[in-house]
């Protein structure tokens, strides 16, 4: 009993906390105070520009860009166009949209500057784009960018005169292949006179907005947002990822210049991408206001600040569950897993003092990982295989994403129970059976053929050599702490910037393991029940959003990333999840898992294809 309420109640402290910060905040109205952000406010000027398509060089880009020229006026900025004839490629773009495009067509970049008290400092620069793809009103993107900054710089302007200028630019052509960010970063004066970027993006229309991309040598910008963002969205590993994809922003431009900065975007409700019915009222205000209220806490920091932060190592960082960053250097990482080292190390001599812990027994317990990370691994591909990924159309995959996320959910669920009741049946064939039919089915689907033929044979040895009783609770637990730490050790080295999803986990299950391995290693009284329960609460929670977000990011074509979020799922939840005997119940859940998960991939499969997809798509 007692481990059934410290399970359950750490289940569902981890989702209340980690639902929580998935979701933005509450909508700011517009009778609030004039220095703080108003998404009522900002939705005002998005329903204004995201009335129709406005795609460079269109009819209807002048009448918006006219309307952000007098409300940048309006707001007392001194305010300019950048003109530049549109490039090649932004015209191959455009005359594939509209045949009737002239080749001596423009794009126009609108500049606006709020002095600040020393204008020869460097500038705040904030930037978003204001066109739009052909056919979609742009309610997200970049009306939402756009929008923010307008009432970012209000509320910049209502707290004082600011340090230094802040510079908006808004940029035209992004939508063609970066053409005014292109034309006015590398070239333009007053770019020559910009300190720091903050750019802001939209691949969506609702979610958290997240802070995923920096510019080089960020650790002293890092540190200044830690202290100023106050619910922040961020992390190092994504901004590596992102530095490793091919995709580019505006932001890519000022980065090549060797300005430091910041990228944010919106990225939830992705069916809404560059969609003919991302209106205005797709968007979801509680977005905006997520992404003002974060860019202008770190925009008015950086505004006011004496001295911008100078060219420091790149940091280390996280977010924990939106309530603050943890930031530091990156050897910094190296004492994490000393101290994960240490305590594992007094974790198992507490155990073998106990007399309950062998090598035998940690051998077992890395088997059933391997077992677990070889079928998840198949899962995950091969029900994406059945979804329909081998030739998708992008947007039409996008509409599908929060299925696709459920999904994935569900056989990553149904891997878990199977890992927790994991042993040798009373046939030793039987322990093949689910390598080889998920194998032979990816295989069949066209998956890709090297990693499943790997994880099919891998598995099939982990279930033909799984021990008769599966992995001893110590066992597993030292196990699966030791494979969190190897791993986070082999990222130290080979990417600094991700190794902390592995070993701030280490470190926190090894220092719980200390005090049960060395007071109750029998787990006989409730209090070690209540330790390793607020373990996995304190790894779990942060690991919601976060999956969440790196499922919106690459889940998509690859919800194998997902595996890491398994594993260490898995390792937090052995000791307080453990099933003794897997039964009949287990095998039935099991299986209504894989079937929910098979009705959602059929259905994705034979959907006709969604109706927000966009018409220039199709014939790709």
């Amino acid at each position: 009993m007692a481990r059934t309420v410290a399970l359950v109640g750490a289940i569902l402290v981890a989702l209340w906390i980690g639902v929580r910060a998935a979701n933005p905040p509450a909508v700011v109205p517009e009778t609030a105070p004039a220095t703080v952000f108003s998404a009522a406010r900002a939705m005002i000027d998005v329903r204004a520009i995201a009335q129709r398509p406005h795609p460079a060089a269109s009819a209807d880009m002048l009448r918006v860009r006219q309307l952000l020229a007098d409300r940048l006026h309006g707001l007392g900025l001194q305010t300019e166009e950048r003109r530049y004839m549109v490039d090649p490629k932004g015209f191959q773009t455009l005359h594939r949209w509209n045949p009737k495009v002239s080749p001596a067509s423009e794009i126009v970049d609108l500049i606006g500057i709020l002095p600040g008290r020393d204008r020869l400092k460097p500038a705040v620069a904030l930037m978003a784009h204001m066109d739009t793809v052909w056919g979609s009103p742009g309610g997200g993107d970049d009306s939402a960018g756009v929008a923010s900054i307008l009432e970012i710089v209000r509320a910049i302007k209502a707290r004082g005169t600011p340090e230094r200028d802040v510079v908006v630019v808004l940029t035209d052509g992004e939508e063609i292949g970066l053409s005014g960010a292109s034309a006015f970063w590398p070239t333009d004066g007053l770019s020559d006179h910009v300190g720091v970027v903050i750019n802001l993006e939209a691949r969506g229309a609702g979610g958290r907005a997240t802070m995923f991309e920096t510019g080089d040598l960020n650790g002293d910008m890092i540190r200044l947002m830690s202290e100023h963002v106050r619910h922040p969205v961020a992390n190092s590993m994504s901004v590596m990822a992102y530095r490793l994809m091919p995709n580019s922003t505006d932001f890519t431009i000022a980065r090549d210049k060797g300005l430091p900065g910041f990228n944010f975007a919106i990225m939830g409700r992705a069916a809404y991408y560059h969609s003919p019915r991302a209106t205005a009222d797709r968007l979801d205000p509680r977005s905006l206001q997520d992404m003002g209220d974060q860019a202008l806490d770190l925009a008015s920091a950086l505004a006011t600040v004496k001295a911008l932060p100078d060219d420091d190592a790149d940091a280390v960082f996280f977010d924990v569950a939106g309530r603050g960053i943890v930031a530091y250097p990156a050897g910094t990482g190296w004492l994490v897993l000393l101290i994960a080292a240490a305590g594992l190390g007094a974790a198992v001599a507490g155990v073998s003092r106990a007399r309950l812990l062998s090598l035998p027994a940690v051998g077992a317990g890395a088997l059933g990982l391997v077992w677990l990370l070889a079928h998840g691994l198949l899962l995950l591909t091969v029900f994406n295989a059945v979804s329909g990924s081998a030739h998708p159309n992008y947007y039409d995959r996008l509409a599908a994403l929060s299925r696709l996320e459920a999904q994935a959910l569900l056989v990553s669920l149904a891997a878990l129970i199977g890992w927790l009741g994991w042993r040798r049946r009373s046939q030793r064939v039987f322990g093949l059976v689910p390598g080889a039919i998920l194998g032979i089915v990816g295989w069949s689907l066209g998956g890709p053929h090297t990693p499943i033929l790997f994880a099919a044979i891998v598995g099939m040895l982990a279930g033909w050599f799984a021990p008769p009783t599966g992995a001893s609770r110590w066992g597993g637990w030292i196990a699966g702490i030791g494979l969190l730490l190897l791993v986070a050790a082999i990222a130290q080295v080979k990417a600094p910037l991700a190794a902390w999803i592995f070993a701030w986990p280490a470190m926190v299950l090894a220092l719980a393991a200390v005090p049960i391995a060395w007071g109750d290693a029998g787990f006989a009284k409730p209090w070690s029940w209540a330790i390793a329960a607020v373990a996995l609460a304190v790894v779990t929670a942060p690991l919601v959003p976060l999956a969440h977000l790196a499922f919106l990011g690459v889940g998509g074509p690859m919800p194998q990333a997902m595996l890491a979020f398994l594993l260490l799922l898995a390792v937090a939840v052995w000791p307080l999840g453990r099933i003794e005997a897997a039964g009949r119940g287990s095998f039935l859940t099991i299986g209504a898992l894989l079937v929910a998960a098979l009705a959602i991939a059929v259905q994705v499969r034979t959907d006709p294809i969604a109706e927000t997809v966009p018409a220039y798509s199709l014939d790709k």
